[in-house]
Parts: C-alpha cells; sequence; structure tokens
C-alpha cells in the first residue's frame, strides 16, 4: 500500500509520533484538509498509517497506538 506524500511529515523523524511537534501537527492539518477535498474517509487513512509505520520499523503496539491517535484528532472530520 502507498501512502500520501504528506503521511511522513506528520510523525516525528526519531520517534514516529503523530502531531507530536507544532509542525507535524500543521502537516497533519494539511493533510486532513487535502483527505477532506478527496473524500477519503478514515478507514483508508488507517491504512495508510500502518503501511507508513510498518516501512519504518514501528512495532504492533505503537501502530496500534497511532492509529487510534490519527482517528481522535481526524475522524470526526472525515468520512466513515
Amino acid at each position: 500500500m502507498q501512502w500520501d506524500k504528506q503521511t511522513p511529515g506528520c510523525f516525528g523523524k526519531a520517534n514516529l509520533i503523530f502531531a507530536g511537534h507544532p509542525m507535524d501537527e500543521d502537516r497533519a492539518f494539511e493533510w486532513m484538509i487535502d483527505l477532506r477535498k478527496r473524500n477519503i474517509g478514515m478507514k483508508e487513512v488507517s491504512v495508510q498509517v500502518e503501511a507508513y509505520l510498518k516501512s519504518e520499523g514501528a512495532s504492533p503496539d505503537h501502530i496500534k497506538q497511532q492509529i487510534k491517535d490519527v482517528q481522535e484528532h481526524m475522524k470526526p472530520w472525515l468520512l466513515d
């Protein structure tokens, strides 16, 4: 699975935490705007996040927590 070009910028380079820094948070907000314009829902976002984090070597527990964090931030604003 390929992910959107914005996906990596939403996570810290060293810790792979979603929107853990103000600049990461700004990029996540921009990504969310783009997702809404393209009618992309939370299900696809979760798949992208999982694929990206796996490619970076994140543990299954870390991936699960980050998907939960992404959902908390984005789910109210996205489809499904």
